[in-house]
């Protein structure tokens, strides 16, 4: 298929040549049809070196415009394009070939992505037909890696070549790539200029950043539990009949990602057990009873590398754990030998991908992997990928529109999926203001090999019940509900024991 790219001559970015290069990969035939002019503003050019200035960038960076030759050679006489990309502020439609275009917060351009930016710290990228106006799918990359606009408008442009790609292979194959729209979405051409306020925000956000993490421990997880009759909290978020009870951690390490186990007659909470002093985690595990938990966390797992986020699965007989291992770049499944403390891996689901947060459920007869992709171009809770397989031990295969979807806030798994009424849902991660800031409980609408769609149906965020930035995972077991997030833990232990009370769940008044 031969591929036209048009961008304005004096905006053309790396990631357009590294979009370019995953193209002919793909078996794409590419060509650059630079339009003249698209000089950027002062006003962008100042904002570029201020950015380099803040984060002691080097001069020549993502934000430089390369030469057209370094993505792809000019269109000949004989070229006649399949498909145009066009990527400049005023798309165009081209008569008889199927157009893709871009636009930030609704408006094309790439000034209108550094608006946004600059002025939201957050963007929403439609691709569109600017022939039509027909949006065809949105996307909202996570720009939680990004150090200022340089980083984020490479990020943002990363994931723009990740789902444009993903579009092209699909009309390649003969079929149309399922689009998410929120309702109301339209494109509109106006005017937009980046905000220099962005630095004294910025300013701002980094001092105190900075002085938080020199008087806590920072971030600073703690899980919550509670027994509870009837429906729980994804039911009816209430957090409140009864309270959580946070579980005490010392300070020295934090728990994260609980996920409670009912085997061989005993109830076992796996969570992450962070240690701030060596920066890694490993796999503890929790005893409750009808009272409570009964003694301290154990480690039941650890390895070389960090591990968090330990997804059990009962299979056959057998209890499996599937924890998060990035650093590994695998996805890994253990056997419990002898429960709670003995495991050994047994096999390797997925190899050389870095799969977050993994959220294994058996469904319609297969087995279903939901997790988020790093590419290391980008964030890393944004891009769902779907995998199936037959078995426990597989073959993975991917859903063939991986990423299924770029959505900082619904694609993290945030628990263990759970059917309600004969439908499977999925709590997941709103990451847009934070990482982990809040759950929603999605409903899935579609799961098969052609598409995925899900339904939010319950957002649950932090609140005097449950203080705190963050609300970050929720599972339950029986009568045992958890859920977790972070507070504030100062390094010294007397304004450690001040501040205390301020993070103590307290009912609504």
């Amino acid at each position: 298929m031969r591929i036209l790219l048009v961008r304005e001559a004096a905006r053309l970015r790396p990631w357009m040549r590294d979009f370019a290069s995953d193209l002919r990969a793909h078996g794409f035939e590419v060509r650059l049809g630079p339009r003249p002019g698209g000089e950027p503003s002062r006003l962008v050019g100042l904002i570029f070196e201020l950015d380099r200035l803040t984060n002691a960038m080097r001069r020549h960076d993502v934000a430089d415009a390369v030469a057209p030759d370094e993505i792809a050679a000019p269109p000949g006489g004989d070229f006649t394009p399949e498909v145009v990309v066009d990527l400049t502020g005023r798309p165009a439609a081209y008569a008889g070939v199927p157009t893709f275009a871009l636009a930030f917060d609704g408006i094309p351009g790439e000034d209108a992505l550094l608006a946004a930016l600059t002025e939201n710290g957050a963007v929403t990228v439609a691709i569109h037909d600017p022939g039509t106006g027909e949006i065809l799918e949105e996307i909202r990359p996570s720009l939680e890696c990004a150090q200022g606009p340089i980083d984020a408008t490479a990020v943002v442009g990363a994931r723009v070549a990740a789902v444009l790609l993903a579009r092209l292979l699909a009309l390649r194959s003969g079929r149309r790539r399922p689009g998410r729209v929120a309702a109301g979405s339209r494109i509109r051409i106006a005017p937009a200029e980046p905000s220099l306020g962005y630095f004294a925000r910025r300013l701002r956000d980094v001092l105190a950043r900075h002085l938080y993490r020199m008087v806590s421990r920072s971030p600073h997880w703690r899980i919550g539990w509670r027994h509870v009759d009837g429906p729980g909290l994804v039911d009816t978020g209430n957090f409140e009949a009864p309270l959580f009870r946070p579980f005490p951690d010392g300070g020295l390490r934090c728990y994260a990602d609980p996920f409670p186990i009912e085997w061989q007659g005993e109830t076992h909470v796996l969570l992450e057990d962070f240690d701030h002093r060596s920066g890694k985690g490993m796999i503890s595990a929790i005893r409750f009873d009808d009272g409570g938990p009964i003694g301290p966390a154990v480690p039941v797992l650890e390895e070389p590398w960090h591990l968090s986020f330990p997804f059990p699965i009962v299979d056959e007989g057998n209890l499996y754990v599937v924890p998060e291992s990035t650093a590994r770049r695998d996805v890994a499944l253990y056997r419990c030998i002898a429960f709670p403390d003995r495991w050994e891996r047994v096999a390797t689901l997925l190899d050389g991908v870095c799969a977050s947060d993994v959220a294994i459920v058996r469904w319609a007869d297969r087995w279903w992997m939901f997790s988020t992709l790093e590419d290391g171009r980008g964030g890393w809770s944004d891009m769902l990928a779907i995998h199936s397989a037959p078995s426990l031990v597989g073959p993975w295969r991917p859903h063939r529109d991986v990423p299924v979807m770029i959505d900082v806030a619904a694609a993290r798994s945030a628990g263990r999926p759970f059917v309600r009424d004969g439908r499977l849902h999925r709590p997941v991660q709103d990451c847009s203001a934070i990482y982990g800031g809040g759950i929603d409980v999605v409903e899935v609408t579609r799961l098969d090999d052609e598409g995925y769609e899900q339904e939010v149906r319950l957002r649950l965020r932090p609140n005097p019940a449950w203080p705190g930035r963050r609300l970050h995972t929720v599972n339950r077991v029986g009568r045992l509900e958890l859920i977790d997030g972070a507070v504030p833990r100062p390094k010294w232990d007397v304004i450690d024991r001040l501040v205390a009370p301020l993070w103590t769940p307290r009912r609504s008044t």
